[in-house]
């Protein structure tokens, strides 16, 4: 039964029989997939907007869900759930980030950073001059000074999840 439909998809495809039994490596618009390396804990969410309560009410080990990433993994490597608008096109409400705390942030990186108030936010770091800001990438959001805040991690990785 498999073989007879494998047949039909080829032919259907307008390929040789046989053409799904072999291997063909890239192929026009795929390519392999990205080696996962390890998962990371899925702890809160971050809004994409402005700042907003990041309270975490995990404990430490603790997860809502578990993300499988293909950037290499620290031992503080956590991911959040973006919620807003502020940095669409690039990042959709609901688009995951895998976030590294243990490494410095890049004028360019995209970050996620806490005001006074421990209030959290999702931008992308920017420098004019000798000041830093933090900027959404949806040009209805203001440009905002970094100021008193502290960046907490930088974004690694997104995934996006449809179903």
């Amino acid at each position: 039964m498999r073989k007879d439909t494998a047949r039909k998809i080829e032919a259907g495809a307008g390929k040789p029989p046989g053409w799904l039994d072999e291997d063909h490596g890239e192929d026009g618009n795929t390519s392999p997939a990205l080696e996962r390396t390890g998962r990371v804990p899925l702890i809160s969410w971050v809004r994409a907007g402005e700042f907003a309560s990041a309270a975490d009410l995990l404990q430490p080990g603790d997860a809502y869900e578990w993300i499988d990433t293909s950037t290499p993994v620290r031992a503080h490597t956590f991911a959040l759930r973006v919620e807003g608008d502020s940095m669409e096109p690039e990042f959709m409400a609901g688009t995951i980030l895998v976030v590294e705390p243990d490494i410095a942030a890049q004028p360019g990186d995209y970050v996620i950073a806490k005001n006074g108030d421990q209030e959290a936010t999702f931008k992308q770091l920017v420098r004019d001059g000798a000041d830093l800001y933090l900027k959404p990438l949806n040009p209805r959001y203001p440009i905002k000074p970094l100021g008193d805040s502290t960046i907490v991690g930088v974004v690694r990785e997104s995934v996006k999840r449809y179903r």
